[in-house]
């Protein structure tokens, strides 16, 4: 029995080992066929595996494969003849190294399992090719199961504690090889990798990309219509952020439509991103770059709206943005050829946003939120390119409901002389500078879903200039009050108060008769405007726009005026009232030799005040122009000078009052002077206000 018993051991121990020579002799071919044969079963023979060597330590679960290929050439060879009806992917993959240790060989042999303390993939290269349907579907988990299943076969659990991908590449591709998108210089780390195919999850990948940290080189993504290519990518999922050093979008004409630099997502939802394709994140910040944007008629409502112009993303939700300098390009949907609206150093910053989405209308994504926007401001050309529409850096707070620009000004592009070439009939020519306007109480919302103009306050310091030429015909169309005009306004308009601050007015004209200009300023002008509306419930309430206004006329007289407009389009009543300090006569002669064909010699005013109100066809009212000592010079034209019509003058001044008060009498004008409709409200108003100077000065 012993003998026999010895007999039996030393088989035993001859047949350990025998098998254990035979299992370091074939060991590799062993793995080998095992692997292949898993891959070729769980893929129904469509794909086969191959690696040029390897090493394995079976007694401590290590083993290295080189130059790892998974590949079907089948599958490659019928892709091509797939048409539009039909749907396949070809998974072809180059691995130049593949590192396992602490593996389970034992449940890699039984092909039931894969398990492994860590695994390292170096220099892998992976090709997706598609074919089929073209309309987008979404990832499901049948669709996971089936990439699991024909790459790496059906075993029932695959877990590694760590897996390491370095300087990975992945090209996926239409049925022509062609790459529509890659990603380069991948670097991946992902801990606690487990999934089996009992396990209950909707994606195989939103399962494990919780733990995943990520590099990726480089990103490029073509469409139809576009190239995106992003840079310098970190994903950490754990952290839940996104990192892009560069986001660049090139469109099939070349321009760049999206380049911004050193982006940041923070706090992003890899659920969202994985099973939805959606971005739900706290805060995306970049330091900014340039952006395009669109603006378009919307045919339903018939105003205006500024959308993004690609279809980079599905939807994003975020609870804040913060966008650093930036080049902004605003175009024109509606007319292509014309240039674009351009911002420099734009900031922008949100919290509190909508849905964001392609084609997204940025005025309603922001209408409810509270942002910041800032810029160094835009010129632009009017339609007609005379003038150009300069806006200044300017900052808009909806939060604190406050919006200022530095100023805006409306410049002309051609000179009065080219100007008045153009003309067939009499027209202003303008030329206005606004600085230092502010808005308070301003209703940001109000503004972009409701296209309504509302705040409290308003102030600016308005610098105004105005020339006609009257040798141009007139113009027989009649002119509008300001009144008027601001009901005749499309946008809502309610400025609670309207403050102007060291304001100058200046308006020049060649007169008729003499063909010389002469200029009328005021300067140091200081105004309240109460109750600028167009908007009918607002008028209902109160009707008057008021303006209580003064100034310096020409440099030698202080004026104050108050003027009571009613908000009517119609023929409703003003009133005017007003007083001027004294000044020295001549002083008015800059205006009263080439517009009134008058030079006035000597003489002295010591005050002026009136009182009239007027309508669409007249004005009535008193003045009061006390002055003395008075002489004034008739002129004609004669060959390009103005000379002194002796005979004139002196008839004139035998008929007019050389003084008032005169011999301790004070004379009252009065105001009485017919509109001429085709003449402009501040004209009506300086003509009515001669017409009771003039009454005041005549004997008769």
């Amino acid at each position: 029995m012993k003998k026999a018993i010895k007999i039996i051991a030393g088989i035993l121990i001859l047949g350990l080992i025998g098998g254990w020579i035979y299992w370091q002799q074939y060991k590799k071919g062993i793995v080998r066929n095992k692997i292949e044969n898993a891959v070729s079963k769980g893929t129904d023979s469509l794909y086969f595996i191959h690696y040029d060597s390897s090493r394995i330590d079976a007694i401590n679960g290590n083993a290295t494969f080189f130059n790892v290929d998974l590949q079907s050439d089948s599958l490659q060879q019928q892709l091509l003849k797939f048409d539009t009806a039909a749907s396949a992917t070809v998974y072809n993959v180059h691995i130049g190294q593949v590192s396992v240790k602490g593996a389970n060989i034992a449940g890699l042999l039984s092909n039931n399992r894969v398990e492994a303390k860590s695994i390292e993939l170096i220099d892998p290269v992976i090709y997706i090719i598609s074919s089929g349907k073209k309309e987008k579907e979404k990832f499901t988990a049948d669709d996971t199961l089936a990439i699991y299943e024909k790459i790496l076969g059906r075993y029932n659990t695959i877990n590694a504690s760590q897996i390491t991908v370095t300087n990975g590449k992945l090209f996926m591709a239409d049925k022509t090889g062609n790459p529509h998108t890659s990603l380069t210089g991948i670097s991946i780390q992902l801990n606690n990798f487990k999934v089996d195919s009992t396990r209950d999850y909707n994606n195989i990948i939103s399962y494990f990309i919780k733990d995943l940290v990520a590099k990726v080189g480089e990103v490029k993504l073509k469409t139809p219509r576009h190239l995106l290519t992003f840079s310098g990518i970190e994903y950490d999922a754990p952290a839940k952020m996104i990192r892009l050093k560069k986001f660049q979008e090139v469109d099939s004409s070349g321009e760049i439509v999206f380049d911004v630099n050193n982006s940041i997502v923070s706090n992003i939802s890899t659920d969202a991103f994985i099973l939805n394709q959606q971005i739900k994140a706290d805060l995306f910040k970049t330091d900014g770059g340039s952006i395009k944007l669109y603006r378009k008629q919307n045919s339903s409502a018939g105003n205006e709206e500024v959308t993004f112009g690609n279809d980079s993303f599905d939807e994003i939700f975020l609870k804040s943005i913060d966008i650093g300098n930036t080049k902004l390009s605003l175009y024109n949907k509606n007319k292509p050829n014309d240039a674009p609206l351009i911002l420099n150093n734009l900031r922008f910053s949100a919290t509190g946003l909508e849905r964001l989405y392609s084609g997204s209308n940025i005025i309603e994504l922001v209408s409810k939120a509270d942002w910041k926007l800032a810029a160094d401001g835009f010129s632009s050309l009017s339609d007609d390119k005379i003038y150009k529409f300069d806006v200044g850096a300017f900052e808009i707070n909806s939060a604190t409901s406050y919006m200022h620009v530095n100023n805006f000004a409306l410049v002309p592009q051609v000179t009065a002389e080219a100007f008045v070439k153009s003309l067939k009939h009499q027209t202003d020519l303008y030329n206005f500078k606004l600085n230092d306007i502010s808005l308070s109480g301003f209703n940001t919302a109000a503004l972009l879903t409701d296209h309504k103009l509302l705040a409290d306050n308003a102030t600016l310091e308005p610098v105004l200039k105005i020339f006609n030429d009257r040798l141009v015909p007139p113009n027989t169309a009649k002119k509008l009050y300001p009144n008027q005009q601001l009901m005749a306004v499309k946008l809502p308009i309610f400025l609670r108060k309207v403050i102007i601050k060291n304001g100058l007015v200046e308006y020049t004209e060649r007169g008729a008769i003499s063909k010389q200009k002469g200029t009328v300023f005021f300067k140091n002008i200081n105004a309240t405007v109460l109750n600028v509306t167009n908007i009918k419930e607002q008028i209902s309430s109160n009707n008057i726009l008021q303006v209580n206004a003064s100034g310096v006329f020409m440099g030698v007289s202080k004026v104050q005026t108050t003027w009571k407009l009613p908000l009517s389009t119609g023929n409703a009543r003003f009133s005017v009232t007003g007083t001027a300090t004294g000044f020295n006569a001549e002083a008015l002669n800059a205006i009263a030799e080439p517009l009134g064909m008058a030079s006035i010699e000597k003489g002295k005013i010591n005050k002026l005040s009136f009182n009239f109100i007027g309508d669409d066809v007249k004005s009535q009212g008193s003045s009061t122009l006390l002055y003395e000592d008075l002489k004034v010079e008739l002129l004609k034209k004669d060959s390009n000078e103005l000379k002194k019509k002796g005979l004139m003058s002196f008839v004139a001044n035998m008929l007019a009052k050389n003084s008032n008060p005169q011999n301790g009498i004070l004379k009252q004008g009065k105001i009485n002077f017919e509109r001429d409709p085709t003449k402009s409200f501040f004209n009506f108003l300086w003509k009515s206000v001669f017409d009771g100077a003039k009454s005041t000065i005549q004997k008769l």
